[in-house]
């Protein structure tokens, strides 16, 4: 920039030294240029921070551990659907390297911990690849324990049932009005059975 402006200027027989302006102009471009940089390198920052924020909730929500075969369903859904959202922040993770990439052009240097998470947020969809494949083996274990689980209760439900379908027609033998306390306590316990 400094070449660009002469250090004097002829107007009519005068010679104007324009030295002192000339520097001045050159300090106020630098400063410009170098608070650009900074606010680049901060959008690039933010940028990084909120993207690698979504692909936390992403892995947060894959890894979290079904309690129930109602909640294995909806994480083996939300893992078939989650592809369109990771192609939408692959376009997000573009902009942010270009974004990193006009830093560069300037030389501008980005701490070690900037460059670490710069790189992870790259690698970030691949990542989540992996951890959905590793994870998709765990969920299947955990649902066939499920319909083991479910299984065995179905095998207690119907054992408990025949249980109360012997004590129900058991009802027909009491015909003697005396114990009608001891029929009231078996139909509650019955009642509560049920």
């Amino acid at each position: 920039m400094k070449e660009k402006i002469p250090e004097s200027v002829i107007v009519s027989i005068f010679r104007i030294n324009i030295k002192d302006i000339r520097n001045m102009y050159v300090g106020k471009y630098n400063q410009i240029v170098e608070k650009e940089i900074k606010l680049i390198s901060q959008r690039a920052t933010e940028s990084n921070y909120k993207i690698s924020n979504k692909f936390a909730e992403i892995e947060t929500v894959i890894r979290k551990v079904p309690k129930n075969i109602e909640e294995l369903t909806e994480t083996k859904k939300y893992i078939s659907e989650i592809g369109i959202v990771i192609e939408k922040l692959k376009k997000e993770i573009d902009e942010c390297m270009n974004t990193y990439g006009i830093c560069e052009e300037f030389n501008y240097e980005f701490s070690g911990t900037e460059n670490d998470n710069k790189w992870k947020l790259f690698g970030a969809p691949l990542g989540i690849i992996e951890i959905i494949q590793s994870q998709t083996t765990v969920l299947e274990k955990q649902r066939e324990n499920f319909i083991k689980q479910m299984e065995q209760e179905q095998e207690e439900f119907e054992e408990t049932l025949d249980g109360l379908l012997i004590t129900v027609e058991g009802f027909g033998a009491f015909n003697d009005i005396n114990k009608y306390m001891e029929i009231a306590e078996n139909v509650e316990s019955v009642n509560e059975r049920l």
